[in-house]
């Protein structure tokens, strides 16, 4: 299984922790490295997360899922 699809949503809470939402794409990346998401990781995210602006975590899991 794809590690973003397996570990990411068991951790959302913790790495979403301090996001304003409504949030943009590089808002959410930049929170995401501020609370410790390896840089590899982040690298991924980047490609899978598609641009525009999010209003939840469950919205950001939500495009996870989806796979873009």
């Amino acid at each position: 299984m794809d590690f973003l699809r397996k570990r990411l949503p068991a951790q959302v809470g913790r790495y979403l922790q301090g996001v304003q939402f409504p949030a943009r794409k590089e808002e959410l990346l930049g929170r995401l490295e501020r609370n410790g998401v390896p840089g590899p990781l982040i690298s991924q995210l980047r490609g899978r997360i598609p641009e525009g602006e999010y209003r939840s975590p469950q919205e950001v899991l939500s495009a996870l899922r989806r796979g873009r």
